[in-house]
């Protein structure tokens, strides 16, 4: 047997087939409602074999926990207030910044690392905020490159 090593990629989920994205949603009725798997799996429609053949391979980005740290990476146009804009959509999304390293400008943009530290109550906010700071002026790039 080969010893395959394990990878792990951050994608949207729009991106991934009707029976992944079903097993997500089976995972969120069972954990926002509290009802059993099998009755989740029937009102989603899909086949227990399906749901059971992937349900190990699926986790959210965002899983529970007290605290959650994660970097984003982004690449700004070297224009006064893009920064400065940024962070306040950040303060207003409740996510605290542990750290902001930025590189010197090379052809007008600098590239900005920011770790966050995010609470139970503002996790499932990241999303929204991601959203926000994508749709400022002098943002050309953001990705997520980790979290704990």
């Amino acid at each position: 047997m080969v010893n395959e090593s394990r990878e792990f990629f951050i994608v949207d989920k729009r991106i991934l087939p009707n029976s992944i994205q079903n097993v997500i949603k089976v995972n969120e009725i069972v954990q926002k409602e509290g009802i059993s798997k099998y009755e989740a799996i029937k009102r989603v429609g899909i086949s227990r074999s399906t749901y059971y053949k992937y349900k190990d391979f699926i986790k959210p980005f965002f899983e529970s926990g007290k605290d959650t740290v994660f970097n984003i990476n982004m690449a700004l146009h070297d224009e006064p207030g893009t920064l400065s804009r940024i962070l306040d959509v950040i303060a207003s999304s409740g996510v605290n910044i542990l750290t902001i390293t930025q590189n010197i400008p090379i052809d007008g943009i600098a590239r900005v690392t920011l770790a966050l530290k995010t609470s139970a109550d503002t996790l499932r906010n990241i999303e929204t905020m991601l959203e926000k700071i994508t749709e400022q002026t002098g943002v050309s790039e953001i990705r997520i490159i980790g979290n704990n």
